[in-house]
């Protein structure tokens, strides 16, 4: 049994369970912890604005990412409820009007 929580995909943590790989937990606790994501030291001066615009589009591709899914969700349940209400609707009008003509 494992519980995982995230943030829109972000910042995954296991909360009930084991690690991911226990060998890869164990090399990386030997290892002193994680390293860094990038070294500015080993990147040249002329690849800083490459750098600066990959970034960039990084962010606004995961930007876009989350709001994609959240309107995908959002869509998800507007979109059940709007077919039990219509369908509800459209039952309780043939059963007034077919079953009960002359109730009011």
């Amino acid at each position: 049994v494992t519980l995982d929580v995230s943030l829109f995909g972000f910042f995954k943590t296991r909360l009930v369970g084991p690690p991911v790989d226990f060998e890869e937990e164990e090399l990386r606790k030997a290892a002193g912890g994680e390293g860094k994501l990038l070294d500015f030291d080993k990147v040249k001066p002329t690849d800083v604005p490459l750098l600066a615009l990959s970034g960039g589009v990084k962010v606004v591709g995961e930007a876009s990412k989350i709001f994609r899914e959240f309107i995908e969700g959002l869509d998800l349940f507007v979109g059940r409820y709007l077919v039990l209400i219509a369908s509800g609707y459209i039952i309780l009008k043939v059963i007034h009007f077919k079953i009960f003509p002359d109730f009011p």
